[in-house]
């Protein structure tokens, strides 16, 4: 036999081994199921969610809005989902830098608990008219 195969033979047969049983454990691990579903978030619609309308710069009292609620469909953990109240569900348009405005389109923005995220909002935008 070869020099370069007898030499150290029994830490080479020893190598051979372990990789062999490092491949069948991989190999097996691999096909397995995973024993929990990967479906960790649950989505929930609210209907009727009331928008308002704030400004960090003016009053927005006289400022009308059309339509008043919105459909907003919500993500999270099951457990974020199944806690999450509607009055947590702020749906809002800024009208900051406005002070006169006539049918004009602003997009809604809403503010969640932490670990609720949007999904979609339904309308996305809705006409705002301020007036002097």
């Amino acid at each position: 036999m070869p020099a370069w195969l007898t030499k150290d033979f029994y830490w080479k047969a020893f190598s051979l081994l372990m990789a062999i049983g490092i491949w069948l454990t991989v190999r097996h691990e691999s096909e397995a199921e995973p024993a929990v579903p990967l479906n960790l978030t649950e989505n929930n619609t609210y209907h009727d969610v009331p928008v308002i309308a704030i400004s960090a710069s003016g009053d927005v009292r006289q400022a009308k809005l059309a339509p008043l609620t919105v459909t907003a469909t919500i993500s999270g953990s099951p457990d974020v989902i199944s806690h999450l109240q509607r009055n947590q569900i702020e749906a809002y348009v800024n009208l900051t830098g406005f002070n006169s405005a006539q049918n004009l389109p602003q997009d809604v923005q809403i503010s969640l608990p932490k670990g609720a995220t949007v999904i979609d909002i339904d309308p996305p935008q809705i006409t705002v008219t301020i007036s002097k």
